[in-house]
């Protein structure tokens, strides 16, 4: 009897000790899992939705700066020009062609002169040394004043689309000054916004 209970016991311990092992491996297996399962830090990984961070450095496709953003043709103010043609543009704006000079009085006339081994006479000197011509446009609203031929010798005013005319012709229209003579511009932002004749002895 106490043969059979022993043995009994010892099968019943083998069988405790199998379920045990088979429940020990079990918690392992699940554990595992729960590691593998569980999400990764924010830190570590970005989200996918999040905005894109703003960057210090410009973009290669960032738009250039437009034209009108460039240095203009003349600076703001008065220029001595000698006046080659006017043109009208499909939109009806008007652009001046000219070759740029230098007009000199009294003392700096003289050393003007001297430096180009010249002489001055009725106490002017132009300088023109650059054959570069230069366009620019008019202004919305331009006023002009010119030396009429009958009515020598003070400025008097004159259209805009008269004086435009008369520098596109080849031959002096009556009363006209011609398209010779120097005039004075009044540039401001880039633009022609006054003309004026420059009397010459």
């Amino acid at each position: 009897m106490d043969e059979r209970i022993e043995r009994n016991a010892l099968i019943v311990g083998a069988i405790v000790l199998a379920l045990l092992s088979i429940g020990a491996g079990a918690l392992i297996a699940l554990s595992s899992d729960d590691e593998r399962a569980q999400p990764t830090s924010p830190s570590s990984t970005p989200s996918q939705t999040s905005e894109p961070s703003g960057s210090s450095q410009p973009s290669a496709s960032v738009t250039p700066a437009p034209s009108g953003s460039e240095s203009p043709i003349l600076e703001d103010g008065r220029h001595f020009v000698y006046v080659k043609r006017a043109s009208v543009m499909d939109n009806g704006k008007v652009r001046i062609r000219f070759d740029l000079a230098y007009f000199y009085q009294g003392k700096r006339a003289q050393r003007e002169a001297a430096e180009r081994g010249d002489e001055v006479v009725n106490d002017y000197y132009i300088v023109n040394d650059n054959p570069r011509l230069r366009t620019m446009p008019l202004a919305d609203e331009v006023e002009v004043e010119y030396i009429p031929d009958s009515q020598c010798c003070e400025l008097q005013p004159w259209d805009i689309d008269a004086w435009i005319e008369a520098i596109g012709l080849t031959t002096n229209p009556s009363d006209s000054p011609g398209r010779n003579v120097p005039w004075w511009f009044a540039v401001e932002g880039g633009r022609i916004t006054r003309i004026e004749q420059q009397y010459l002895p």
